[in-house]
């Protein structure tokens, strides 16, 4: 298992690049927000932007996850339930969009505070697949998470064409038996299409735990469970203001 512990020194230069980062793309970031005021499409924007600034696929990429739409920016944060407002409510989790993400704030990744109020890391672009071996400290810190917060059902919903999904999903069943959680975690074909019902259905009134926007346009009420646990550990994520 990779040693999550870093030294101070790691620390220190961690934080230098996150800051060497962030001062790179403030300016780009104003830019490409002004633009898109006047209604230009956020692709296009981003495109034109970068381009001008010659800015790496990394760094287009972690605009694309933290600007958005003006016309987004505000139904998507009055859909953010409190860190304690889900007990007694049933809760459905984007399985690998909320463990990898849990798994980069133990990891020590950049965590990025995005446009519409959500937490989004930028580590996973390239294959969820090669990164989602090795999360069982994030599932713990979910599961710790859940427990002392109290939701009446927990679902984890894990896509199913992600190799070996059906093993993590017995083993996040085991764990929630030791954390004394009731629900199920399982594995769908359609699992975003799945979650985009449930979470928008006014009858069951779901509880839906992701940083996905397009999941996120369809839910009604929705958890950024990195963003609880970065506020009970004190971390601060980086904010392009």
């Amino acid at each position: 298992m990779r040693d999550t512990h870093a030294s101070s020194a790691d620390l220190s230069g961690s934080c230098l690049k996150e800051e060497l980062l962030k001062e790179k793309l403030l300016k780009p970031a104003r830019d490409i927000r002004s633009i898109l005021r006047w209604g230009y499409s956020k692709f296009s924007t981003i495109r034109f932007v970068a381009d001008h600034f010659q800015l790496s696929l990394e760094e287009r990429y972690i605009l694309t996850r933290v600007i958005m739409p003006p016309d987004r920016i505000v139904s998507r944060i009055n859909k953010k339930v409190a860190c304690t407002g889900i007990k007694d409510r049933d809760l459905l989790l984007d399985g690998y969009n909320v463990l990898l993400s849990v798994d980069s704030l133990i990891k020590k990744e950049p965590m990025w505070f995005c446009d519409d109020g959500y937490i989004r890391d930028t580590r996973y672009y390239f294959s969820k697949a090669k990164q989602a071996e090795d999360i069982e400290e994030a599932l713990n810190a979910v599961l710790k998470f859940l427990s002392e917060t109290g939701p009446k059902s927990v679902i984890f919903l894990l896509d199913a064409q992600i190799s070996r999904s059906g093993e993590l999903a017995g083993f996040i069943r085991h764990k929630m038996k030791e954390y004394g959680i009731s629900g199920e975690a399982r594995t769908s074909k359609i699992a975003d299409f799945e979650l985009k019902t449930e979470g928008g259905n006014p009858e069951k009134k779901i509880v839906l735990a992701t940083s996905d926007g397009i999941v996120i346009d369809s839910a009604l009420n929705v958890l950024d469970i990195p963003a609880c646990l970065m506020e009970k550990m004190g971390i601060e994520p980086i904010r392009l203001y």
